[in-house]
């Protein structure tokens, strides 16, 4: 597709609730010469994998149901929001079409993209959109769906670094999980999120073991771990930022009805950072929330 003329580039683009990723990029070869408008362009920089939020994109302001978009000059847009993001990438000319799963699931978009304005008559670009989209649709649903079999795989090894109290992954296995998810979720731009829960002052192996019970019913498909003496881990691979939150929140609202005196915080991974350093960052902001718990109220 990078030898049809006019547009400089093509992605192929993951979009959650959250991000927007260019999974892949393909440049034509003119549009890559040092010296053309492109290669100015913010969007020449861009770096292929990186998630970005979701309201910087052009896709997520321009697509907005199955049919293919052709915009010949963004500049001209009568949405203010589109001219501005626009503006931003120094991108011009626009095409794109949904990728969606069998079951009408936003996945990401087909874009092509151009510094100058396009020539929307050249060809018809609305049918190449349709025809390429139903090939790239398949095959990144087929990605995502294989995602669910290879993380319950990759939480079953992780069970051979365990606590033999709960029959949890430990810290090592941990960390072993947050390694594999993060080789995982990256090639397919899927979101991944931590929550950190501090179980409070446990005097028995009995508590232990029904707090970790009432935690994970909270935390339904959602892996956890035991990742000090007093504190869980879940693990929310592919889970956006509203349910990343939604399930802390709940985690909380349970092991607190049940008497448990708990401190909850959360994180999402922050573009390509290690998950060791999403981890580290949930860590703190847990101390910060144990710390705000154990002041005396109304302060």
């Amino acid at each position: 597709m990078s030898a049809l003329v006019g547009v400089d580039t093509w992605a192929v683009t993951r979009m959650t609730e959250d991000t927007w990723t260019g999974l892949a990029l393909e440049t034509a070869a003119h549009s890559a010469d040092p010296g053309s408008r492109w290669s100015s362009s913010a969007a020449a920089g861009y770096p292929a994998g990186t998630p970005v939020r979701r309201g910087r994109s052009l896709c997520h302001h321009l697509l907005s149901g199955p049919a293919p978009v052709v915009v010949a000059d963004l500049e001209r847009s009568e949405d203010p929001d589109v001219r501005a993001v626009a503006a931003t990438w120094g991108v011009r000319g626009y095409l794109g079409v949904s990728l969606t799963s069998p079951t009408g699931e936003e996945l990401g978009s087909l874009a092509g993209l151009s510094a100058a304005p396009l020539q929307p008559d050249d060809r018809d670009w609305a049918a190449l959109l349709t025809v390429q989209a139903t090939a790239l649709q398949a095959s990144l649903s087929a990605d995502i769906a294989a995602l669910a079999l290879a993380r319950q795989e990759v939480y079953e090894r992780s069970l051979a670094d365990h606590d033999d109290v709960t029959r949890l992954p430990d810290r090592r296995g941990w960390a072993r999980l947050l390694a594999a998810e993060e080789e995982m979720s990256t090639p397919v731009g899927d979101p991944v999120g931590l929550v950190l829960v501090d179980l409070g002052v446990l005097r028995t192996v009995r508590s232990l073991r029904r707090a970790v019970a009432v935690a994970g019913e909270a935390a339904g498909d959602l892996r956890l771990a035991r990742v000090g003496p007093r504190q869980l881990g879940v693990l929310a691979g592919g889970a956006g930022a509203s349910q990343v939150a939604r399930t802390a929140n709940l985690v909380q609202a349970r092991l607190e009805g049940a008497g448990f005196a708990t401190a909850t915080a959360h994180s999402m991974r922050a573009g390509l950072e290690p998950l060791s350093t999403t981890w580290s960052r949930t860590e703190h902001a847990l101390v910060a929330a144990r710390r705000e718990r154990a002041l005396p109220s109304g302060r």
